[in-house]
């Protein structure tokens, strides 16, 4: 006998939430899309000038050093979150789920951290490029140079 209640929670998390949220953010895109070129369109209108830093990307502005520290900090806490759940499952009743649960998270976690140390190494030169141009247009002095 099917139990249709599960089949219905696993359709619906498995395949209406993934879609539902490639939905939403889609529109949430073409909406900031829209209103800048509402932006563009008025300003070339009434003849001022286009700020080109409108059009600049959020995800672009982050630095590889600050993508960099992203990794190493959700490698720890991944991989201290997977630590604890195995550490913790032998404690509970049934503990195959808390086993695969952690021993994923941990397994990610440890990926996410050897990415880090490894794009620290090579990426090297160009974070030091990086932060000569940052210090360039800013007009400062590059600490340890």
């Amino acid at each position: 006998m099917v139990d249709w209640n599960a089949v219905l929670i696993v359709t619906v998390l498995c395949v209406v939430m993934p879609v539902a949220i490639v939905a939403i953010v889609f529109r949430s895109r073409n909406h900031e899309i829209d209103r800048k070129m509402d932006v563009l369109l008025r300003s070339v209108e009434n003849g001022q000038e286009v700020d080109p830093a409108l059009f600049a990307d959020a995800k672009s502005s982050k630095t590889l050093k600050m993508r960099l520290l992203n990794r190493l900090v959700w490698g720890m806490v991944l991989f201290m979150t997977g630590a604890g759940m195995l550490v913790g499952a032998p404690f509970v009743d049934d503990p195959e789920g808390l086993f695969i649960t952690g021993g994923i998270c941990a397994a990610v976690g440890a990926a996410l951290l050897v990415a880090f140390f490894v794009g620290r190494k090579w990426m090297k030169p160009e974070i030091e490029s990086e932060e000569r141009q940052m210090a360039s247009r800013y007009g400062k002095e590059v600490e340890g140079k």
